[in-house]
């Protein structure tokens, strides 16, 4: 290879090192600046449910009144199973009301199953942001060294 050959690709190698460097800055860029919205977001959130606390507290009774606002929704709950109860029992007595009782343990049982899903779904996509990351920050490190 003749010198002004190997000079012009030597620059160019170099050109593009240089280009990789910038975009693995600009991707690091990137995913800080992702970092830091939802830093910012999160801050926010509680920045609202302090705010939100504080005026419930300045209210003076407000307390008092979600208690027994809780406590009478939890006295209501008792009288409509109650009333469920006692309609089961007049329709199909004893076993209707067993049968009754699987099936709501049953659906509650999914529903548990389901939530526990859906948290692990969440770990799942959150993992694979970050190995995707990973994976970025090698392929950008490999660009640059080579």
């Amino acid at each position: 290879m003749d010198a002004p050959g190997f000079n012009a690709g030597a620059k160019a190698a170099l050109g593009t090192i240089k280009e990789s460097i910038e975009v693995g800055r600009e991707a690091g860029k990137l995913v800080e600046g992702m970092q830091a919205d939802v830093r910012a977001v999160v801050a926010q959130q509680h920045q609202q449910r302090l705010r939100a606390r504080e005026q419930e507290e300045q209210l003076g009774g407000q307390q008092e009144r979600r208690a027994y606002r809780r406590f009478m929704d939890l006295e209501a709950d008792l009288k409509a199973t109650e009333q469920l109860k006692r309609e089961i029992l007049g329709r199909h007595g004893k076993k209707g009301w067993d049968e009754f009782l699987r099936v709501k343990s049953e659906v509650e049982r999914q529903d548990l199953e389901e939530a526990a899903a859906i948290h692990t779904d969440e770990d799942r996509i959150a993992d694979l942001a970050w190995w995707c990351f990973g994976a970025a920050g090698v392929v950008v490190y490999f660009l640059v060294l080579f």
